[in-house]
């Protein structure tokens, strides 16, 4: 889930680093303008969605032409957030969305619920919660293609200086130097969660299973429905190897993608039971980065969703691993809610049934122009992917 939000980060990079946004000068509201309804299966729209597209992009760059924000001293930047940070403006090429990924960018312009998952997400301007339920409920391959091709692969959008995390990974928590893979295997709840912006989603539950080099971890957790009116379910697998990574720290490592977009992540055991003296845990840090930047949390695993509230003792064994650590003590984590109810959920993603009813906006279209100019349009405080 944590890296659900790290690439839900990244895909909002380019409306994120612009700094302040600003609305030109007599520039009109959309409330009133009508409704353009499209469909998968009509012929124009193919044609209507990437002429648009087009001249949204030439628009774009002709703002461009004659501007050249002087980029920060430093040629190199742990990512996307600390480039914006320090004063650094993004390098985007529009055409590049058309000429380098223009299969990619077909496929999904001419899908309305493609596109209106890339306007769902330039409206969220980096805001971590609003763009993973952009994902949960317009997520799809289109989507994640157009991400990969735009933002990694051909790099539409850059920063222009090179990305080192080496400093952050070279200060790592101490892992258990007796910890093996077959510790981990089996299935664990999470029950507290140490960074409120990765760790804390409700019902959150990992199955390990053993893999020729490492374990494949199935990875189910819950996005809550703007309003508390039902939520996403998220499932999916990602792969860890039996590798201390290239500083030699970590317990396990995990690359992959997730949204179409590449992340690292260094897992480090901090304390663990074999459930003789106290019921089994498990106390995991992690490092982890995207081209957005690095991130870091730390979560506990227990085998029971309540087994922290009915064991004392393994409530001070948790808290004591974790102070040794130099973490906070437990009563300042998250608890995770896995009560988990069963009504009022659906499958996060947009399946073929969800994209065929999406419809499109005279407003989706103009809210094109925050990906090839970031920046261009205000920022709408009270944006909810869910009444789109």
């Amino acid at each position: 889930s944590r890296r659900a939000v790290a690439a839900a980060l990244l895909v909002c990079a380019g409306p994120l680093v612009c700094g302040a946004l600003r609305l030109a000068p007599g520039a009109q509201t959309r409330s009133h303008r009508p409704k353009m309804f499209c469909s998968a299966e009509r012929a124009p729209v193919r044609e209507v969605a990437e002429s648009l597209g087009k001249a949204f992009a030439a628009a774009s760059l002709a703002l461009t032409i004659g501007l050249a924000p002087a980029a920060p001293a430093e040629d190199v930047t742990e990512g996307f957030a600390e480039y914006a940070k320090k004063g650094g403006v993004m390098k985007a090429d529009p055409s590049c969305f058309f000429d380098q990924c223009k299969e990619s960018t077909t496929a999904c312009f001419t899908n309305p619920s493609c596109l209106k998952g890339i306007t769902c997400l330039g409206n969220c301007r980096g805001e971590q919660l609003c763009a993973t339920r952009c994902f949960a409920r317009f997520g799809s391959e289109k989507l994640n293609s157009w991400l990969s091709c735009t933002l990694e692969e051909k790099e539409c959008v850059t920063t222009g200086v090179k990305q080192d995390n080496t400093a952050f990974y070279a200060d790592a928590p101490p892992k258990l130097r007796e910890f093996k893979p077959s510790d981990l295997e089996g299935k664990w709840f999470k029950v507290r969660g140490y960074n409120e912006k990765y760790d804390c989603y409700p019902c959150q539950v990992n199955d390990f299973s053993k893999t020729r080099d490492g374990l494949d971890n199935r990875i189910l957790f819950r996005v809550q429905k703007p309003g508390g009116e039902g939520f996403w379910q998220n499932d999916f697998i990602e792969h860890m190897s039996d590798s201390a990574g290239p500083q030699g720290k970590a317990s396990m490592t995990v690359e992959g993608k997730m949204f179409g977009l590449t992340f690292h992540e260094q897992w480090y055991i901090l304390g663990e039971s074999d459930g003789r003296r106290v019921p089994e845990y498990r106390l995991v840090a992690y490092k982890g980065d995207t081209q957005q930047g690095p991130y870091e949390g730390a979560f506990v695993y227990t085998k029971e969703k309540d087994a922290l509230e009915k064991s004392p003792e393994l409530r001070a064994a948790v808290d004591s691993a974790a102070r040794a650590a130099n973490l906070n003590p437990l009563d300042k984590w998250c608890t995770i809610d896995n009560t988990c109810p069963e009504a009022g959920g659906e499958a996060a993603g947009a399946g073929s049934a969800e994209q065929s009813k999406e419809k499109l906006e005279w407003k989706d279209l103009y809210e094109l122009t925050e990906w090839f100019r970031p920046g261009t349009l205000q920022k709408n405080e009270n944006f909810d992917p869910n009444k789109m």
